[in-house]
């Protein structure tokens, strides 16, 4: 006979037997560790997001500044042809209509007010870029303009829009003359320096010998002019070569002295009173001929614009302390007491070959000047003083 199986009956007097994995709850200690792990996990994510819009936001505006810094028109579109970005040069391309109108427009706005009988499909088509198009600039003047058109594409490979690139052909054939130019009137100025030369020579030695005041006057007149020349043509040589800097330590008070004494001549010639107050104990890294330069052909340039006998001007120094970065300023200031620059040319001052001298000259010396600078670090800026008249300062990486 089977034997019957005894039946258990659970009571809640038996509730104990109850398997106490069942019935654990955890421990304050455990939780408030859980919950400081999740707050400092929170944290840092949230910490590497702010972190990571940051960087977008620093990606999106050294963007802009690159398309900013471009000497080409640029007009960025979405994926509905709309307008989301115009860079100055084109603004300034286009001086009498302010493009800023056109921003989250239609392209096709921007194409039917500056191009004859154009759409965004006359602009796509082309298979090869750059293709050439003529484009209004005002309502008496078109100039013809290469385009270059690039698809931007956004996530997994989506279209999200185009960018337009505007590159005027009269500036590259302006580009090509300049270089045709220097390199002509580099060889020109090999041919003339050496006669010139042999006539400053001739014309100290006859200065030395003559006794008599009006022939020695009509000598040192010949001298200076023969150093004036010899500077224009120093300036064109500058121009025309290609400039790498030897750099090494320089006292910048030695310089300016260097400088004064090159401009001697007609700093003496037009008893022009030069203040100069540089601080002694300022070193720059710097190619002492080229800087030397750069502070000769400011120099005379005020020169040339002072009053004879009433002229004056002034170099003073300073350190210009940089607080967003580690590099720290020298600047050299150069005022005269001349007639200043006028307001439609101060814009074109540093452009080769401009010149507002009615005697003439090259129009390169505050050009070098500048590309001196910049082969330094550096850069010049051009205003007219309180007093009315022209105002340069020289900053130099210290």
């Amino acid at each position: 006979m089977k034997k019957k199986e005894k039946k258990t009956n659970f009571t809640d007097s038996d509730s104990t037997i109850i398997p106490t994995a069942f019935n654990i709850s955890p421990d304050r200690e455990s939780l408030e560790k859980a919950f400081k792990s999740f707050e400092l996990a929170s944290v840092k994510l949230s910490a590497y997001y702010n972190s990571l819009e940051e960087k977008i936001v620093d990606l999106k505006e050294n963007l802009n500044a690159v398309l900013e810094s471009m000497p080409l028109g640029v007009i960025v579109t979405d994926e509905l042809n709309r307008i989301t970005f115009i860079n100055k040069y084109l603004n300034a391309l286009i001086p009498n209509d302010n493009l800023i109108k056109y921003l989250s427009n239609d392209i096709n706005e921007f194409f039917k007010n500056f191009f004859e009988k154009e759409s965004i499909e006359d602009f796509i088509k082309p298979i090869f870029n750059p293709f050439e198009k003529t484009m209004r600039i005002s309502h008496s003047k078109s100039i013809p303009i290469f385009v270059y058109v690039k698809i931007l594409y956004g996530k997994n490979k989506k279209f999200s829009g185009r960018i337009f690139i505007f590159q005027n052909i009269e500036e590259i054939k302006k580009t090509k003359r300049l270089a045709e130019i220097g390199e002509m009137s580099a060889k020109v100025a090999h041919e003339i320096r050496n006669p010139l030369g042999s006539v400053e020579l001739f014309a100290s030695i006859l200065y030395t010998e003559l006794k008599d005041e009006k022939h020695r006057e009509i000598i040192s007149n010949i001298i200076s002019a023969v150093k004036n020349m010899n500077t224009t043509i120093t300036n064109l040589l500058e121009f025309s070569k290609n400039i790498k800097p030897d750099i090494s330590k320089q006292n910048l008070d030695d310089i300016c002295k260097n400088s004064i004494l090159f401009a001697s001549h007609i700093i003496k010639q037009k008893d022009i009173a030069l203040i100069k107050n540089i601080d002694k104990d300022i070193f720059i890294n710097a190619d002492k001929n080229l800087i030397t330069q750069c502070f000769l052909n400011i120099i005379i340039n005020a020169c040339q614009s002072v009053p004879c006998s009433r002229g004056i001007i002034k170099i003073n120094s300073a350190v210009i302390k940089n607080g967003s970065n580690d590099t720290d300023y020298i600047r050299i200031t150069f005022e005269d007491n001349g007639k200043g620059f006028e307001k439609e040319s101060i814009g074109k001052i540093f452009t080769p070959f401009f010149s507002t001298k009615k005697s003439g000259g090259t129009g390169l010396g505050l050009s070098i000047a500048l590309n001196n600078a910049i082969l330094h670090g550096g850069y010049i800026t051009a205003e007219n003083s309180a007093e009315g008249g022209a105002k340069i300062q020289l900053y130099l990486p210290s």
